[in-house]
């Protein structure tokens, strides 16, 4: 039993792996698929001081004219921050929601022209009725859709889109997924769609598995998310665009 413990141990990756697999899958991904041979691909790289020196776990960006680029930003997670990647309900938004659709069922159900024709009935019952119709279509609805991805959240995507950039990726191990419940895996890739993040999975042969692309943002014309980065001016040099006007 301990060496079956011991080996499953050694096969997880590192968050280092995660990043390295990751970064060359994505840097391999854009030349292929969007026929660009000259790419900026680093790992580590920095926001500037004034956005907060964020560190986004990896960096790419190519020539998308002869003044801007277009930025890939990506983040790598293991089963060592496995906390971050496990989706949690917001119960604010879920209580708030299931109140609202309540009261949606509610008049539709037309209970309350219904009750508006009891006349010779007392306040009590009037009021009574349609209180309880509500409160009861908001429990229905909150006990149906408590496990549903809309009213679920991950710590990892405030570290993703703390990154500016046209595309994010999200890339984690295999094994920190297996470690999720298997309630929540689905609902992991489901947040990360709904909010644009691309996915990555990588498993312990280092093969890489994109489970689905991220959503294309645009910046305005002649501006680009380099902007946003501290090696900004060394990248343009690097990519031969031309230098931004500083004041």
């Amino acid at each position: 039993m301990a060496k079956s413990t011991k080996t499953k141990e050694e096969d997880r990756l590192i968050e280092r792996t995660v990043q390295e697999v990751a970064q060359n899958y994505l840097e391999n991904y854009y030349r292929r698929h969007h026929g660009k041979s000259q790419i900026y691909s680093k790992l580590e790289e920095r926001t500037k001081k004034i956005y907060g020196m964020k560190r986004a776990d990896g960096l790419l960006a190519y020539k998308r004219s002869h003044r801007s680029a277009y930025v890939i930003s990506m983040e790598a997670k293991s089963h060592k921050t496995l906390p971050a990647l496990k989706p949690y309900r917001v119960h604010s938004l879920w209580i708030r929601d299931s109140i609202w659709k309540g009261m949606l069922l509610t008049l539709m159900s037309g209970i309350l022209f219904f009750v508006w024709r009891m006349t010779e009935q007392p306040a009590l019952i009037r009021f009574g009725i349609p209180f309880g119709v509500w409160t009861l279509a908001a429990i229905c609805y909150a006990f149906v859709y408590r496990n549903s991805y809309r009213y679920q959240e991950m710590k990892v995507i405030h570290q993703v889109l703390q990154y500016p950039a046209n595309e994010k990726w999200l890339s984690f191990s295999n094994d920190a997924f297996e470690l999720i419940h298997p309630a929540l895996q689905d609902n992991l890739f489901k947040i990360c769609k709904a909010r644009g993040v691309g996915v990555l999975l990588v498993d312990p042969k280092k093969n890489v598995e994109m489970v689905h692309r991220p959503k294309k943002i645009s910046k305005w014309i002649g501006k680009d998310y380099l902007l946003y980065y501290h090696e900004e001016e060394n990248i343009r040099k690097n990519l031969g665009l031309k230098a931004t006007t500083k004041k």
